[in-house]
């Protein structure tokens, strides 16, 4: 096969990949995210306490620990279930989940391998953070409540 003909067959099959990936840009998407479905609806979430790798906690003067679940989105009017689990081995750290104010007021501890549930209903829409009291600044995380009929 001489060397026109190639360029020429790679050039094309570039084309066809450009055009290809242009078509599936342009295709709109089904959302997957569960907030995306009618409400209300139960929710439920796992969440684990995790570490971030090969961090110096001594150097960088903070906790290596984070949740599994940096970002937990339903919808107002949700009935929202989360699964908490403490990995840690005997010895090992306490973690919580705490969504601190009036309108989700939530506060559970887990002591090394313990595993808790906590159910409530997303009344209010917002944006409310989450976090290990033991943990901060690192372990937190939002729980996003979608307004109704918000995509």
């Amino acid at each position: 096969m001489d060397r026109s003909l190639q360029i020429t067959i790679i050039v094309s099959i570039a084309i066809i990949i450009i055009a290809i990936s242009e078509l599936a840009i342009t295709i709109p998407f089904k959302q997957t995210t569960e907030a995306n479905y009618a409400s209300p609806q139960k929710r439920e979430f796992w969440l684990f306490n995790s570490e971030i790798p090969k961090f110096n906690e001594t150097k960088m003067g903070m906790s290596h620990d984070v949740f599994s679940m940096s970002t937990i989105t339903v919808n107002k009017g949700d009935n929202v279930t989360i699964h908490f689990f403490n990995t840690e081995l005997p010895g090992g750290d306490s973690h919580s989940f705490t969504i601190e104010g009036k309108t989700y007021d939530v506060n559970i501890v887990l002591n090394p391998g313990e595993n808790k549930t906590v159910s409530f209903d997303a009344t209010t829409a917002g944006v409310f953070p989450y976090d290990c009291t033991f943990h901060q600044p690192t372990m937190r995380g939002q729980l996003i409540v979608l307004a109704s009929g918000q995509p």
